[in-house]
């Protein structure tokens, strides 16, 4: 495992990552705005799954916000990613990193489950009317594991 570490960490990559001007805070400021599209967008259907906003249909409000939310994921992978070739051997290593990529996982997990759940059908459910507890208590987990993931990421910067 130390091999493959110092071979990403050596690579080109993240050499250009560690010793170009602008390549970290660049791709940290792209992360920023992946993490802020993709939190922004699954909030907003979180809270409508919360029983907010109950005149909005959950169903288009998803399916308005879900491509939103992939391409904030996107973004915000890869750019993390990006950045963790430049530290591999110090982040692997850090708690709050392992935290955060577990907090990521059990978020996709949850959203996987939410998409092949209650959302398939929202007939019955989708405007003025009470939210199954299925759907509130996945979107509350839903926010929370995300705050989760915002606020572990930023802790990385400072331990």
């Amino acid at each position: 495992m130390t091999t493959a570490i110092h071979a990403v960490e050596a690579s080109g990559l993240a050499r250009f990552m560690r010793e170009a001007l602008w390549a970290y805070p660049a791709t940290e400021a792209l992360h920023i705005i992946g993490i802020g599209l993709l939190f922004g967008s699954i909030a907003i259907v979180d809270l409508r799954l919360m029983g907010l906003g109950r005149r909005l249909p959950v169903s288009a409000l998803a399916r308005f916000a879900v491509p939103w939310s992939l391409a904030g994921f996107a973004l915000a992978a890869t750019t993390g990613l990006l950045m963790f070739t430049a530290h591999v051997a110090e982040f692997i290593t850090l708690p709050i990193f392992i935290l955060k990529m577990g907090l990521i996982l059990a978020g996709g997990i949850n959203a996987g489950i939410l998409h092949t759940g209650v959302l398939r059908d929202t007939r019955g459910w989708d405007i003025d009317t009470t939210t199954p507890l299925a759907a509130k208590v996945a979107g509350g987990l839903s926010i929370a594991l995300w705050i989760g993931v915002v606020a572990c990421g930023r802790l990385l910067a400072y331990l």
